[in-house]
């Protein structure tokens, strides 16, 4: 069953990378502020996953692949994350995606910590495996506070950006 999820993430996120430039050419219509740059990229979100949900219906919404749009307004460029790799984990917070260099593409995440010692957790995946991931919390702000380029440094960093911590 598993295996079948994986491979319809794999097809409704080919889907996302065929029809994304479409989608992103609405963000340059208005004019960006924090608000229409919130909307936008909310909408547009929901409209990709309304559009996933029709063409996927065997797939579980949470399982839908995610993206994460950055509007640089100075610039008028719009950059978009799309989640690359399957993800069954239900709370955690998609940051992002990067590659690394070398073809190594990783997608981040956020979530809250359950141990009492930290307050959050920053994710790093890089295959669609269960186990094709690393995890941590102080190293990801020790690494990012060290201007290291890890991919747990960058997650602490779109977390950081994104306002989930400060």
């Amino acid at each position: 069953m598993e295996a079948d999820y994986i491979n319809q993430f794999i097809q409704a996120r080919n889907y996302i990378h065929k029809t994304i430039a479409g989608k992103i050419e609405t963000f340059l219509l208005c004019p960006f502020n924090p608000i229409t740059k919130h909307l936008a990229s909310k909408e547009t979100e929901n409209i990709i996953r309304e559009e996933l949900e029709e063409l996927y219906p065997d797939l579980p919404e949470r399982l839908i692949p995610k993206c994460r749009f950055r509007i640089f307004e100075d610039t008028n460029e719009v950059e978009v994350g799309i989640q690359n790799y399957y993800n069954s984990e239900y709370d955690l917070i998609f940051l992002g995606t990067s590659d690394m260099g070398g073809g190594e593409i990783f997608d981040f995440y956020y979530r809250d910590s359950y141990d009492p010692r930290f307050d959050y957790v920053f994710i790093a995946r890089y295959g669609n495996k269960s186990n094709d991931y690393m995890i941590g919390s102080k190293t990801a702000k020790a690494e990012y506070y060290l201007g290291e380029f890890t991919p747990l440094a960058i997650a602490y960093g779109l977390a950081l950006q994104d306002g989930f911590i400060e």
